[in-house]
């Protein structure tokens, strides 16, 4: 399970722990049978585009299912936390529109007070996007170590019958070939334990990862939660917290005073 009160060990280190990433590669060995024939096998040379198709498997859904739900409840941890916060912002965002659009009496006190709480609020809400990042940075680590090794078993097991073939066809040549070679395989001047070597494998494509786990567009845009709540964008928005927001973003614009003409700026 992907720990959702902290960032975990492994996600710190950049990297799994060995039995997380154990337990990966061995469904991907488990699961890769199956998948083999939706797997194509690479062009002789390593050269052409492979079509890979984008299976979602059990554990891909269940990987996924996993780091959604860690996201969700990160942020559903935020909203909860700072509740009394957000309240406080939308009713200072009341006071501010109110200050500079009815009465047109702009308040550098106020919009500092108000610039300040939603400062610690972006502040908080960018931490957790940074911790859901790092979730779903470690679901799609879980991913890579599941297809490598899918990857790597389906080609193996076509490379070893590759192998199986090929000694095969030697065999039933095998009196022509004494005749020219006398250390041919099968022949008496050859060592029968030695086998043919396997061809070499072609590594998982790196863009090749079905179901990686990314944040949704609303994560793009934190101040969109204090619009609506955290819920989707179809949502109702509050048009003063907007418009208060707007205010504090272009306050530095709004303050500067315009140079006399004929004057410069100091």
């Amino acid at each position: 399970m992907i720990a959702t009160d902290q960032i975990r060990g492994p996600a710190r280190r950049a990297r799994l722990g060995r039995l997380t990433a154990y337990r990966a590669r061995r469904r991907g060995r488990l699961d890769a049978p199956g998948l083999r024939p939706l797997l194509p096998a690479p062009p002789p040379g390593g050269g052409g585009v492979l079509e890979l198709p984008d299976v979602h498997t059990p554990f891909v859904m269940e990987t996924r299912a996993e780091a959604q739900r860690a996201v969700g409840q990160l942020r559903a941890r935020l909203l909860r936390d700072r509740r009394a916060a957000i309240v406080q912002i939308h009713a200072e965002s009341v006071r501010v529109v109110t200050q500079y659009d009815v009465r047109a009496e702009p308040s550098p006190a106020a919009l500092a007070r108000y610039g300040a709480r939603v400062g610690a609020w972006r502040a908080d809400a960018a931490l957790c996007r940074a911790r859901a990042t790092a979730l779903t940075h470690e679901a799609n680590q879980r991913l890579a170590c599941y297809w490598d090794a899918v990857w790597l078993t389906v080609q193996s097991a076509r490379a070893e019958e590759a192998r199986r073939a090929l000694e095969a066809a030697e065999r039933r040549r095998r009196p022509a070939a004494v005749r020219r070679d006398p250390t041919a395989p099968g022949s008496p001047g050859a060592d029968p334990r030695r086998p043919r070597p396997a061809p070499p494998l072609v590594p998982r494509p790196e863009q090749w990862l079905p179901g990686r786990v990314s944040l949704d567009a609303t994560w793009g845009d934190l101040d969109a939660w204090l619009l609506t709540g955290g819920t989707p964008a179809t949502a109702p928005r509050t048009p003063a917290v907007a418009r208060a927001l707007e205010i504090l973003d272009t306050q530095p614009d709004r303050a500067r005073p315009a140079a006399a003409p004929g004057r410069g700026t100091r």
